[in-house]
């Protein structure tokens, strides 16, 4: 619809800048030469001249207001076109903004799983600190039960 609209406007432009001057040679060939002669006086006297200038200041009007309307037509088309933009872009921010989160909790998780592992591998690294002295004692009672035996033997022997 507005591109008809603005179709037809344009045709109404050029078509009043078009018939300006030629309305205006006819009007001043039709007053010098149409007119009977006793109204020359008033075609040509300031009565007349009254005449033309409001003719003139309202075809003056009309063409104004028809690129006015052209121009809020522009204006409009321009004004949706950077209101799409905007809208474009927004959505992008928010898609830049979610996957910036979404990466961030990823790296927050893969932080709180190397904290768990390296957790889980001081606490295993406890415990074998704790069973170790419990081998140690286990394999010096062995030892010494073994150094009995070799004695036990060796006096046997």
């Amino acid at each position: 619809m507005a591109r008809a609209a603005r179709i037809a406007l344009d045709l109404a432009l050029a078509s009043s800048k078009a018939l300006r001057p030629t309305l205006g040679h006819a009007w001043q060939y039709a007053k010098t030469e149409v007119a009977p002669p006793m109204t020359l006086g008033f075609f040509h006297g300031p009565r007349g001249k009254a005449m033309e200038n409001s003719v003139s200041k309202f075809a003056d009007e009309f063409i104004a207001g028809i690129e006015s309307k052209i121009n809020e037509m522009d204006a409009e088309k321009l004004r949706n076109v950077k209101e799409k933009n905007f809208a474009v872009k927004a959505v992008q921010e928010t898609a830049k903004t979610a996957a910036k989160a979404k990466e961030d909790d990823r790296k927050r998780e893969e932080e709180q799983k190397k904290k768990q592992a390296e957790k889980a591998a001081q606490e295993k690294a406890k415990k074998e600190k704790k069973l170790e002295p419990k081998a140690e004692k286990q394999s010096a009672t062995i030892k010494e039960v073994e150094k009995k035996s070799e004695k036990k033997s060796n006096n046997k022997s």
